[in-house]
């Protein structure tokens, strides 16, 4: 008999949903989406700004960013298991990365919800993060010496690539940039100086880092971008617009590596200033849980005052990055009050912990996809559970995922192994079979590429949000 859940569920404790056996879970969903060695799919929907394109266009395969977080997060559970599979997956995402790289320098497959794409567009926070992830892989010291051998060439290229591609390219608001930068977006370029600090680890290219990021990294540390009564950069790419809550957490994560790297205190004085001002943004909503606005309404003038806060859809995938880095800036400088906060963050979190171990997307948006459709991640998930689970961390053991039925306002997404299916009202949207990156499926009387979709009307749960 099917059994109903209801979410969220009060009361419940991060570390005590956090566990083995919801890893297992994850990991599971890993690779129910695999689709060829180290290549995993999902459908690439972007809660923050609402893009759905990658349905219509029939696409859920593999993007750089997704690869180059997986990657990162392999590596890591090979170091702690030594099971050779995840050394074994590490050297072939590796790989795959290199073979997505285009005669020209660049990435193919670098564009996330706009996939598919087979040409080198994109923007820096795609096609510079698997530079970060192959300079990462060159110092490991479990990496395959001959995947090894091909990643400084392949850095080089891409740099080159780069240089014509997207150096001082700009936005739609900056065409081209009068400042030395790629995208003149914060958390954008601030990836692609990450990737040049990386080039300083791995290969000694301080000189194209004093060239490039240096005088990028002093723009965006000078008043025009960075807020610091505030806590808050601009992005960038719109008048009087800080950068939204959740991308804080590019934001967070490369002042953290490049401060790492470089040891520029500014970098690090930055990065708490940041995480402690990510309390701001924290409100309790009509359920009683806390959440993170989306993004603070700044003062036009006055960089000292936030004006109010914009609310919307609450990107909800980032909050397990963002309460990282809050716990890390607590580690340094504790605050009552902001331990009771990010405690009261931790239970939201939890209370929206899937029973297959997944989490929304999104939430309170006008569209309840985001909502009831639960993707593998990037990798922040799995290692938070790591964190958490410390030294009891064991060997993740393939496990079979329950059949759910997952229902907000009038969407419902269904999934029995590596099949699924989005409904609206009761018909068929849109379904697909996991492991084929064109698989999916339009209208109700399409059949997958592979078993039926009349499987997925028994389930073992019903999952109801809201």
């Amino acid at each position: 008999m099917m059994k109903t859940i209801h979410y969220p569920i009060k009361g419940r404790k991060l570390e005590d949903v956090l566990t083995q056996q919801t890893l297992d879970l994850v990991m599971a969903q890993w690779e129910a989406w695999q689709q060829g060695p180290g290549v995993y799919g999902k459908l690439h929907l972007h809660a923050c700004w609402g893009t759905t394109g990658v349905l219509d266009r029939g696409y859920q395969g593999e993007t750089t960013t997704i690869l180059a977080g997986q990657l990162h997060t392999v590596r890591r559970l090979y170091d702690a298991t030594k099971n050779p599979k995840w050394r074994m997956t590490a050297n072939a995402i590796a790989s795959h990365l290199l073979y997505l790289q285009d005669n020209s320098g660049g990435f193919i497959h670098a564009t996330a919800e706009f996939e598919p794409t087979f040409d080198t567009r994109g923007c820096p926070i795609h096609f510079f993060y698997p530079i970060i992830a192959l300079c990462q892989y060159y110092l490991w010291e479990s990496a395959d010496e001959s995947i090894k051998a091909l990643i400084p060439d392949a850095v080089e290229r891409h740099w080159q690539w780069s240089l014509k591609a997207s150096f001082r390219v700009g936005n739609g608001r900056f065409h081209p940039l009068s400042f030395p930068g790629w995208c003149g977006v914060t958390n954008q370029d601030l990836v692609a100086i990450g990737a040049l600090a990386m080039g300083v680890k791995a290969f000694g290219n301080i000189k194209r880092y004093e060239e490039y990021a240096l005088p990028a990294l002093e723009h965006y540390l000078s008043p025009a971008y960075y807020h610091k009564a505030l806590g808050l950069f601009e992005r960038g790419d719109g008048v009087n617009y800080a950068e939204r809550t959740v991308y804080y957490t590019h934001v967070l994560e490369m002042l953290e590596l490049i401060y790492d790297i470089m040891g520029d205190e500014r970098l690090y004085e930055a990065y708490h200033n940041v995480a402690s001002h990510l309390f701001d943004a924290a409100f309790v909503a009509d359920d009683g849980l806390t959440y993170l606005h989306r993004g603070a309404i700044t003062d036009p003038v006055d960089k000292t005052k936030i004006l109010g806060w914009e609310n919307g859809t609450v990107a909800f995938d980032g909050y397990i990055k963002l309460i990282e880095h809050m716990e890390k800036h607590l580690a340094v400088y504790p605050d009552a009050q902001k331990e009771a906060i990010l405690e009261s963050l931790k239970e939201t979190v939890a209370g929206y912990v899937f029973v297959d171990g997944m989490l929304p997307q999104g939430l309170f948006g006008k569209n309840p996809l985001f909502t009831v459709v639960a993707m593998p991640d990037n990798g922040w998930y799995p290692e938070l559970i790591m964190d958490i689970l410390g030294d009891r961390l064991q060997d993740p053991q393939p496990v079979a995922l329950p059949a759910i039925h997952r229902s907000c306002g009038n969407l419902t997404w269904k999934q029995n192994g590596r099949l699924w299916a989005i409904e609206e009202n009761g018909c068929r949207k849109y379904g697909g079979y996991t492991r084929y990156d064109a698989g999916v499926t339009r209208g109700p009387d399409a059949s997958p590429v592979m078993g039926s979709y009349d499987s997925l009307e028994q389930a073992d749960y019903l999952e109801i949000i809201g």
